[in-house]
């Protein structure tokens, strides 16, 4: 189903007829953390990568929520004991979406196997046997190199600041958890009405009825996700 999703935009019009629900899907099986690390078999990612991406990316909501306490807003709350109001908290809600959503982005990138292993299927036999194949595999060791790295590093920053914060505030540990299970809950249910669009987007570029003329709305399916 992936490689339907990454076909340039007229071999999509060719060969892409799936309707809207199995394009939904298909996309949802590779870009929701849930879907993909737990329900997404056969997809030539690691499942211990995927794994250990999911719980950094877990961390990273966690950490993030904690960096807010710093805010002069949040010290108000810890030392008055007044809640801040919806609209005061939707910039942290915002930023949090954000930044997790920029360090899963950097994650896939050295995780994300299967983009080389289409790679290598595409390969003629004699190009299977040749200096591109071992170009390739080199490349994928560099990037779960890559990826143990980076993880690693943040693993070792969260750990120190989640920790050195819940020494320091014990009185808002009720508050930061109940934040982070919003901040949390609210990252697993976007992707459902960000993912729809797109997907609503690509099947209009693909109707027959436009005659392969919107290939800038089939490019913009791809790119809003990353924002």
């Amino acid at each position: 189903m992936n490689e339907l999703n990454n076909l340039e935009y007229d071999e999509a019009c060719e060969l892409d007829n799936r309707g809207f629900c199995k394009t939904y899907w298909s996309v949802l099986l590779r870009e929701h953390l849930i879907l993909f690390t737990f329900f997404t078999c056969y997809d030539y990612n690691l499942f211990y990568i995927k794994i250990e991406r999911f719980f950094i990316l877990i961390c990273t909501e966690m950490t993030i929520n904690g960096l807010f306490f710093i805010h002069e807003s949040m010290h108000r709350k810890y030392i008055q004991g007044e809640d801040l109001t919806f609209v005061e908290k939707l910039p942290q809600l915002l930023f949090t979406l954000i930044v997790a959503h920029m360090i899963e982005v950097i994650l896939c990138f050295f995780s994300m196997t299967d983009v080389d292993i289409y790679e290598i299927k595409s390969l003629s036999k004699e190009e299977k046997n040749s200096q591109t194949l071992l170009n390739i595999m080199a490349r994928i060791k560099k990037k779960l190199l890559g990826f143990f790295v980076v993880t690693f590093l943040l693993f070792l920053f969260y750990w120190y600041f989640i920790s050195a914060f819940c020494a320091v505030y014990q009185n808002t540990q009720i508050i930061f958890l109940r934040d982070f299970g919003i901040s949390t809950l609210t990252s697993f249910l976007d992707p459902f009405f960000i993912y729809g669009f797109t997907t609503f987007l690509r099947l209009i570029s693909l109707s027959r009825c436009y005659k392969k003329k919107l290939g800038c709305i089939y490019k913009l399916s791809d790119i809003l996700p990353i924002f």
